[in-house]
């Protein structure tokens, strides 16, 4: 059952919707397109259209408008107003209703398809350094000046865009690795980036940016206590020694940065200036090497790279009951999939038709028990526009 979410509620999501730049779908007279919603006011909405539907172009035209938000689908009708360009304005909907049980009409193939899906294991040990730090690469960030997951690609723009910026860069995978220097340990036990603006002065004492972690020179004084039982009246001199050490090798900055993936540390980014250049890396850089790292862990994870952690996942293959571009159902004799699928977790699911294979990232969203079958129904919560469009067109115009 849907319901009718309050007024201000209402207005805290065309807040969120807006400052964001959240797309929405537009669905008039079984044709759809997307927009971003621009502004508000308590009459009227403008919307920047990505396309121009036929139907948009009559008088008054009626729309549903749907969107994605804390896990709910919600929706809305309005009707457009004004049409210049791709900007329309539209009328600002009295009410908005969520927890849409289904977007899209389901249709009953009760066999004719299957789908494919994976249900992991306990994950194998991998052979990287481990720290306290635990990230999970399920998407790189948005703001990342990286686009797709080729790794030879974004190396290839990091290590170009560095080359311009620093005297030095390079990076050190870690597989099978043992780390040996105090600053290569440091950053592996707390997977946060070393960063000495200038080996010459003090190690930072606060954070310098709201968008990355940095060790601090009291993390540096613990672990020095730690690893070598250092007494804490010559830490001082202790850690000056790593800094005149840093620059006998020629080195005026430094910056190491831990590459995430789950509580491992799997690489090291090293950026370097000399003692030729004598100048401190600066924050942006920083900034920009640290997203870097979080695209090429997501990279790595996309390409395989960890695959042998999951050597216990078990394959299945199971007729599909019902299916829409919005989600589908499947059922099954028995309890087997009771305690391996969850309710509100995530799958990646398989479909092939007509020899056309179509990946999408689904969410469990309901199971259920029905005489003696027991039945699971999922959500697609990512799926590629055209391999919606190709379902649509199967599902609806060809059956």
């Amino acid at each position: 059952m849907s319901s009718v979410i309050s007024k201000v509620e209402k207005e805290f999501i065309f807040k969120f919707l807006i400052q964001n730049k959240i797309k929405i779908e537009i669905k008039c007279r079984g044709e759809s397109t997307y927009a971003t919603i621009l502004e508000q006011s308590s009459k009227e909405m403008k919307i920047e259209l990505v396309s121009i539907l036929e139907e948009m172009l009559k008088y008054n035209a009626e729309i549903m408008v749907f969107f994605y938000f804390q896990n709910n689908y919600h929706t809305f009708k309005s009707n457009i107003i004004k049409l210049q360009g791709n900007i329309a304005i539209i009328k600002n909907p009295a009410s908005i209703a969520k927890n849409l049980q289904r977007k899209y009409e389901r249709v009953y193939i009760k066999g004719k398809l299957a789908l494919d899906f994976e249900i992991k294991g306990d994950l194998i040990h991998l052979n990287y350094p481990q720290s306290k730090v635990n990230y999970y690469p399920n998407t790189p960030p948005i703001d990342a000046d990286f686009f797709g997951v080729k790794i030879d690609v974004i190396l290839k723009k990091f290590n170009k865009k560095m080359s311009t910026l620093i005297s030095m860069s390079k990076i050190r995978m870690l597989r099978n690795y043992t780390p040996t220097t105090f600053e290569e340990q440091i950053v592996i036990k707390y997977g946060r980036i070393l960063y000495i603006p200038n080996v010459y002065s003090e190690i930072p004492q606060k954070q310098l940016s709201p968008t990355i972690q940095i060790l601090l020179k009291s993390e540096w004084v613990n672990f020095e206590i730690l690893k070598n039982k250092t007494q804490p009246f010559v830490v001082n001199k202790v850690l000056l020694k790593y800094l005149l050490s840093i620059a006998d090798n020629g080195i005026f900055s430094e910056a190491i940065i831990p590459v995430l993936y789950r509580n491992y540390v799997i690489a090291l980014i090293y950026l370097h200036n000399d003692l030729q250049k004598k100048e401190a890396i600066n924050l942006k850089i920083l900034n920009y090497s640290y997203q870097f790292a979080r695209v090429l862990s997501y990279a790595l994870k996309e390409n395989g790279y960890f695959k042998e952690e999951e050597a216990n996942t078990q394959k299945y293959n199971v007729p599909i009951y019902d299916l829409s571009p919005g989600g589908l159902a499947f059922q099954h004799n028995d309890d087997f999939f009771e305690d391996k699928l969850l309710l509100n977790h995530n799958q990646r699911i398989l479909i092939e038709i007509d020899k056309r294979p179509i990946r999408v990232f689904a969410k469990l969203v309901r199971k259920f028990q029905n005489l003696t079958k027991y039945c699971y129904g999922f959500m697609f919560i990512d799926i590629k526009k055209q391999d919606f469009d190709f379902l649509s067109k199967y599902l609806y115009k060809k059956n």
